[in-house]
């Protein structure tokens, strides 16, 4: 017998963690889930996700989209920008170049991902 939902949606996932979102000062507590991946056209890496449902950035953001931000995690802090929320009330975000994650770059690193896996 097979398992129905063999696979997360989330095994994928780059950074799935807390964060703190700056909007023109402000900071709100949240949780993200991000991935990334370079483009092979231009060659940039770029990151998307979503915030969980967050009130207080609901507040502030109204009926704004595409708005300006800082993604703060516990690696790092980029710019970034918030997009139109979906039906269940995660904002989009997304960024490019160096994501608020940690990338591995080594090759000790990259091999070390191979043999997990």
């Amino acid at each position: 017998m097979t398992e129905r939902f063999p696979h997360s949606p989330h095994e994928s996932s780059d950074y799935i963690g807390e964060a703190t979102i700056i909007i023109r000062g402000t900071e709100i507590p949240a949780r993200v889930e991000i991935k990334g991946y370079r483009e092979p056209i231009d060659g940039v890496y770029r990151w998307i996700g979503r915030i969980s449902p967050n009130e207080q950035l609901s507040d502030i953001l109204a009926n704004q989209t595409r708005v300006r931000a800082t993604i703060r995690t516990p690696h790092s802090a980029r710019d970034a920008y918030i997009g139109d929320p979906d039906p269940w009330q995660r904002y989009r975000i997304n960024g490019k170049s160096t994501p608020p994650y940690h990338v591995p770059t080594s090759p000790d690193e990259l091999e070390g991902e191979s043999a997990a896996d």
